[in-house]
């Protein structure tokens, strides 16, 4: 009589060098996704590209993409400033407290942040608040209607237990006049231009007082 074959004898083990099949993303899906990431990448190349200064072959490139860079909060230039870096602009916060506290003022950015990355975020944050005041104001006649502002209130009394009032101002740090640099700099024994001299910044303006208890 013949012996039974057990199943494990007649089916040769799996060898660890044997390709296995593959488990990953089906074709359509990676060409879907490679296809979006081309996309992307095309119209970040090109909202950076298109900045002034640009070639009318690189403005025209980047209108298909105009609408998407603006929903992801993309297009920007990358250039650090160049050609001519623009004023800066300040955001200030006097917070004032009921218990005798002396009054405390933040500003946006502040110089001391470390590491640079930081005072570059803080840098948005001003500009974003200038921009949405000034927006605010044209639109509305009322600028602490800004949402920014509230918003930047808010977060400020909700982290300084005590306070009683939150007041924003605005200013610009202006740049100096290149020709008065480059003077400065040829004339020996003469002082180097202060960047942070009160000659360079406007006068604070106003954006409004916000009470605490109605944030």
């Amino acid at each position: 009589m013949a012996s039974k074959i057990s199943k494990s004898e007649t089916i040769p083990p799996e060898s660890p060098d044997q390709p296995h099949p593959e488990r990953g993303w089906p074709g359509w899906a990676r060409g879907l996704a490679s296809l979006g990431l081309l996309i992307h990448g095309t119209a970040v190349l090109a909202g950076a590209l298109a900045a002034p200064p640009a070639s009318v072959l690189e403005q025209e490139l980047v209108r298909p993409f105009g609408g998407y860079l603006q929903r992801i909060d993309q297009g920007y230039t990358y250039r650090y400033y160049a050609p001519e870096p623009p004023p800066t602009p300040i955001a200030t916060a006097t917070i004032h407290y009921a218990d005798g506290r002396p009054d405390e003022t933040i500003r946006l950015p502040d110089r001391t942040v470390r590491p640079s990355l930081r005072y570059q975020r803080q840098l948005a944050l001003a500009n974003h608040l200038v921009v949405d005041f000034e927006t605010a104001r044209a639109m509305t006649g009322d600028g602490t209607r800004s949402t920014w502002a509230r918003s930047y209130a808010r977060h400020l009394a909700k982290s300084r237990p005590g306070a009683t009032t939150i007041t924003l101002f605005t200013q610009t740090h202006l740049i100096p006049d290149l020709e008065q640099v480059r003077q400065e700099l040829a004339a020996p024994g003469r002082p180097r231009v202060n960047l942070d001299a009160e000659e360079f910044y406007t006068t604070p303006e106003r954006i409004g007082e916000f009470p605490c208890d109605a944030l």
